[in-house]
């Protein structure tokens, strides 16, 4: 019965988790504390909190930790796969629509006006996280000489290396942080 509960609520969730992962948190709350009370606001903070600190989207970091917290390890399996299903069919009906359409000039011309306007986007985003995430000329050269590493790089380096070197590199430019 609670596999049932949960994998209904977080279809739910993940039919309506347009905008984001941060733009669903409001449903998440209302299901999982308002609707069923499996958990209370201020452990929805503490989901929010670990769902951020933990690798993969928060959203469906939520609702794994929500599964996971209800009903073990099946309730974690149930909610993550009930939230993700009306993403994986909407995408698998429009990967049919474009590959049946193919040959049709307005799905081309459309194929080819997106991707322009998603590496756009990803520069902005970029542009956006950089001026917060690089404050300052030591960290400037720091993000340079990765972006030169990977781009230039015959072999290509696995970006979670870069990112650990990064971090082993920024303990010597940047100093270790005095103890509390």
């Amino acid at each position: 019965m609670i596999l049932t509960q949960l994998f209904q609520s977080f279809l739910i969730i993940g039919a309506g988790a347009f905008g984001g992962g941060y733009a669903t948190i409001a449903m998440i709350e209302h299901e999982v504390v308002a609707v069923h009370g499996w958990i209370t606001a201020s452990e929805l903070s503490e989901l929010i909190a670990i769902a951020q600190m933990t690798p993969g989207p928060i959203a469906i970091n939520a609702a794994t930790y929500t599964g996971f917290r209800v009903a073990g390890f099946w309730g974690a399996a149930a909610a993550t796969a009930a939230f993700t299903l009306p993403s994986v069919i909407f995408c698998a009906a429009l990967i049919r629509l474009f590959a049946s359409a193919a040959s049709v000039p307005w799905v081309e011309t459309l194929r080819k006006s997106v991707q322009p306007a998603v590496a756009g986007l990803i520069i902005a985003a970029v542009l956006l996280y950089g001026q917060t995430s690089i404050p300052g000329l030591r960290s400037a050269v720091l993000a340079a000489l990765t972006f030169a590493v990977l781009a230039l790089s015959k072999d290509k380096i696995h970006p979670v290396l870069l990112v650990l070197c990064g971090g082993i590199a920024g303990i010597f430019i940047f100093g270790q942080p005095a103890p509390p």
